[in-house]
C-alpha cells in the first residue's frame, strides 16, 4: 500500500512537473505559483522559480511602466525631431533668400549711392550756375539802375536844352520884328532924306545900308528861327525817345529786379534741396553699411541653420531609432502575463456572465454600457456569435461616458486570433501587446466565452489601453 502510495505521489510529481515545464515553454504568466506534491529536491527548484517569478513580477511591471511612459515619450521626440528639423529647414532656406534679398538690396542702394552722388555733383554745378547767374543779374540790374540815373539826367538836359530853345526861338522872333521896324524906319528915312535934297543924300545913303542891314537882319532872324523849329521838333523827338527809352529802362529794371528775386528764391530752395540730398546720401551709406552688416549676419545665420539641418537630422534619426527600439522592447515583454492582466481577465469574465449580454442586440448594448462605466482600463467591448460575426455594437468610452457604436455590427472576426482561441480552448484568452490603429495606443485584448445555461453562445472581447491596465 504504501509502495503504490509512493508511485502515486511520484507520478503525480512528474506530471505537475511536466506542467511547469510545458508553462515555462509559453507565455509567463507572473501570476502564477508553482507547488509540487510531496517532498524532495523538486520543492526546492519550485520555490526558487516562484521567488525568480516574484521578482520578475516587480521588475517587469516597473519595466514595462518605464517602456509605455519611453513609448509614450518617444514618438512625441520623434515628432519634435521632425518639427526642429522642417524648422532649421525653413529658417536656413528662409535665411538664404533673405540674403539674397539683402544682397540684391546692397547692389541697388550701391547704384542708387551711385546715381545720388552724381546728382549731388550736377546739384553743386547748379548751385554754382545759379550764383553766377545771380551775380550777373545783379550786375545788370546796377547798370540798368545806372543807365536809368543817366537818362533821368539827360531828359532832364532836354528839358532844359528845349526852354532854351524856345528862350532863343523868343529872342530871334524879337529880333526879327526890331530888324522889320528898323527897316521901316530905314524906309522913312530915306523917303525923308529924299525929301531934302542934297542936304540929306548922305542920310539917304545910311538909310539904305540900314535898311539893307534890317534886311538881312531878318533874313538871319528868319534862317535861325527855322534852324530853332527844326531843332524844337528833333528835342521833341528826342524827348519822347527819351521817355521810351525810360519806360524801357524802367521795366527792364523791374524785370532785372523779378529775375533776381527769382533767382535768390530758386538758389535758397536748391540749397535746401542739395542739402537734404546731402542727408539722403549719407542715410543711404549707412543703410548700405546696415544692409551689408545684416547680409554678414545671415550668411552666418544661413551656415548655423545648415549644421541645424544636419543635427536635426541626427536628431531625428536617432528619436526614430529610439521609438523603434522603445516598441521592440515593450512588445517583448508581451510574453510575460502580470497580475494586472488577470485582474482585468476576472472583469471581464464577471461581465460575459451577467444574464443580459446575449439576450436581445438593444439589452446586450445597454447591459455592455452598464459593465463597462466603471470600469476605466476598458477603452472598447464587443460580442460575437459562436461564428464570429458581431452581434453587438462597439461600445467604447468617450470621456467619462459609454457610446454606442453600431457600424461594427454584422464584422466577421472569425480569423482573429482572440476569437480563435477562445473557439478552440472554449478558455479565456490574453492576447500579446499591440499598437492600435484606431488610437495608435499600446494596447491588449483579453477575450472570454459566453455561456447560456452552460451552452457556449459567442466570445465578449475587451480592448484595454496598456497605459490604464497598469495603473490597476
Amino acid at each position: 500500500m504504501f509502495s503504490f502510495f509512493k508511485s502515486a505521489t511520484s507520478a503525480n510529481r512528474a506530471e505537475k512537473a511536466l506542467q511547469i515545464k510545458t508553462s515555462l515553454t509559453t507565455r509567463w504568466d507572473l501570476n502564477a505559483t508553482f507547488v509540487l506534491p510531496g517532498e524532495g529536491p523538486g520543492n526546492f527548484l519550485a520555490d526558487a522559480l516562484n521567488q525568480i517569478f516574484g521578482r520578475l513580477n516587480a521588475f517587469i511591471g516597473k519595466l514595462t511602466r518605464k517602456s509605455i511612459e519611453m513609448a509614450t515619450v518617444a514618438p512625441l521626440t520623434l515628432a519634435i525631431s521632425q518639427k526642429v528639423q522642417q524648422s532649421a529647414q525653413s529658417v536656413s532656406q528662409g535665411a538664404e533668400q533673405i540674403e539674397a534679398t539683402c544682397r540684391t538690396l546692397v547692389q541697388g542702394i550701391s547704384k542708387s549711392s551711385e546715381s545720388a552722388n552724381q546728382a549731388l555733383a550736377q546739384s553743386a554745378s547748379i548751385v554754382t550756375e545759379i550764383s553766377h547767374a545771380h551775380g550777373l543779374t545783379d550786375q545788370a540790374l546796377q547798370r540798368m539802375q545806372t543807365m536809368e540815373t543817366d537818362v533821368i539826367q539827360l531828359s532832364s538836359a532836354i528839358t532844359v536844352l528845349d526852354q532854351k530853345s524856345r528862350s532863343i526861338g523868343s529872342i530871334i522872333e524879337f529880333i526879327s520884328n526890331i530888324a522889320d521896324n528898323t527897316g521901316l524906319l530905314s524906309l522913312n528915312a530915306f523917303i525923308e532924306a529924299a525929301r531934302a535934297g542934297a542936304h540929306g543924300s548922305g542920310f539917304g545913303v545910311i538909310a539904305h545900308e540900314i535898311r539893307q542891314l534890317s534886311q538881312e537882319t531878318a533874313r538871319a532872324a528868319q534862317e535861325v528861327k527855322d534852324s530853332l523849329s527844326t531843332i524844337s521838333e528833333l528835342i521833341q523827338e528826342t524827348v519822347a525817345a527819351v521817355a521810351s527809352v525810360r519806360e524801357c529802362v524802367d521795366s527792364g529794371v523791374r524785370v532785372n529786379q523779378d529775375a533776381s528775386g527769382a533767382l535768390e528764391k530758386v538758389s535758397r530752395e536748391h540749397q535746401r534741396f542739395h542739402l537734404h540730398l546731402e542727408s539722403v546720401i549719407s542715410n543711404v551709406s549707412d543703410q548700405k553699411t546696415a544692409v551689408d552688416r545684416v547680409a554678414g549676419d545671415l550668411t552666418g545665420m544661413t551656415a548655423i541653420g545648415k549644421e541645424g539641418i544636419k543635427d536635426s537630422k541626427k536628431l531625428a534619426d536617432l528619436a526614430e531609432t529610439i521609438k523603434a527600439l522603445t516598441e521592440e522592447q515593450l512588445l517583448a515583454t508581451g510574453i510575460f502575463i502580470l497580475p494586472q492582466y488577470r485582474k482585468v481577465e476576472a472583469e471581464v469574465q464577471t461581465m460575459a456572465a451577467d444574464a443580459e449580454i446575449g439576450a436581445t442586440s438593444d439589452k446586450t448594448d445597454r447591459a455592455l454600457q452598464r459593465r463597462m462605466q466603471p470600469l476605466s482600463f476598458l477603452e472598447l467591448v464587443y460580442l460575437t456569435d459562436t461564428d464570429g460575426i458581431q452581434v453587438s455594437s462597439n461600445i467604447f468610452r468617450k470621456e467619462q461616458q459609454t457610446v454606442c457604436d453600431t457600424k461594427a455590427k454584422g464584422k466577421n472576426w472569425n480569423r482573429k486570433e482572440w476569437f480563435k482561441k477562445v473557439k478552440e480552448t472554449r478558455e479565456s484568452y490574453i492576447s500579446e501587446i499591440y499598437r492600435s490603429e484606431a488610437t495608435n495606443s499600446f494596447c491588449l485584448t483579453i477575450s472570454v466565452p459566453v455561456y447560456r445555461q452552460s451552452q457556449w453562445v459567442g466570445v465578449l472581447g475587451a480592448d484595454i489601453n496598456f497605459e490604464d491596465l497598469l495603473n490597476i
